[in-house]
């Protein structure tokens, strides 16, 4: 199954996110207001509903993609 527009462009910020890669603001601001990203320092980081949802959408998209201390029982 294919991710929509809108599930792409959420996931690659989310994944470039985990991977401390640079964000646009507009779309991280859009993503925090949603819940799914949390501003810390200079950066942002994932918050448990956002894990979540990179997780169902990694699974939609056929990818396993996780943080090196996820464990199985998250799936």
């Amino acid at each position: 199954m294919a991710l929509s527009k809108v599930q792409t462009k959420r996931l690659g910020v989310l994944l470039a996110t985990m991977f401390k890669e640079e964000v646009s603001q507009e779309l991280a601001d859009e993503l925090v207001k949603n819940g799914f990203l949390e501003k810390v320092d200079k950066g942002y980081v994932l918050t448990s509903k956002g894990l979540d949802e990179k997780n169902r959408l990694c699974t939609l998209a056929g990818l396993k993609i996780q943080y090196r201390g996820e464990t199985k029982s998250r799936e």
